[in-house]
């Protein structure tokens, strides 16, 4: 279960900002020098690692995120050979683990990747300050919905969160799944936001605001 700390409670665990961005920079280094050349001979390798570790994501270090731009953006997805041995002939189990991290990478974030530490977001759960998490959601959301009024010269209104994933550390990113209408009385069409809110840093920052891509794009 994901639970979402404020910066007081992570301080109360003994967390500063400069430590947890270590912790992230370091996790980050690890993941890019587990980047698999398929090319290469894979039996040379020395790791042990776990399955996240082979997974070919390279999770690019975020300061402050440019809008409208996803870092997800042209990254290649990739498992490395090794990982396909550890099923053997069985081919049927492979290929549903295949899939599954496909889907996720494919989503950029907005499901669940729990090999890379994005997690669900329970709305419904109680947060301190809002009636539920979903209400803080909605917030964080309305953040980017703002941001892409401004820039784009749109209309968009938030009508209900419908899921969200997070991954954090020094800086929390949220994905979040929405409802809205694009002009007033529209049809609901589901978007998608970004956000990012960083340890000691009251105000969030907008990183994306867009229609949630069509299955099979």
């Amino acid at each position: 279960m994901a639970t979402i700390l404020s910066d007081e409670q992570l301080a109360k665990r003994g967390f500063t900002k400069d430590s947890l961005a270590l912790e992230e920079d370091a996790n980050s280094s690890l993941i890019k020098k587990q980047k698999i050349d398929e090319e290469g001979d894979d039996s040379s390798s020395d790791s042990d690692g776990s399955d996240s570790e082979w997974a070919g994501y390279n999770w690019l270090p975020e300061t402050e995120p440019e809008w409208d731009v996803d870092s997800f953006d042209g990254h290649e997805f990739k498992i490395n050979p090794r990982v396909r041995k550890m099923y053997g002939s069985n081919q049927q189990l492979y290929d549903e683990y295949y899939n599954d991290r496909l889907e996720a990478f494919n989503s950029k974030g907005f499901l669940p990747d729990h090999l890379n530490g994005i997690y669900n977001v329970y709305l419904d759960e109680k947060m301190n300050g809002y009636n539920t998490t979903r209400d803080f959601m909605a917030k964080l959301a309305n953040v980017c919905v703002k941001k892409h009024n401004e820039t784009k010269k749109k209309t968009l209104e938030l009508v209900n969160v419908v899921r969200a994933t997070e991954r954090g550390a020094a800086a929390w990113r949220f994905y979040i799944t929405f409802m809205a209408r694009e002009y007033r009385d529209g049809p609901l069409v589901e978007y998608q936001a970004k956000v990012i809110k960083f340890l000691g840093q009251k105000d969030p920052f907008p990183v994306l605001c867009r229609p949630s891509p069509k299955p099979g794009i």
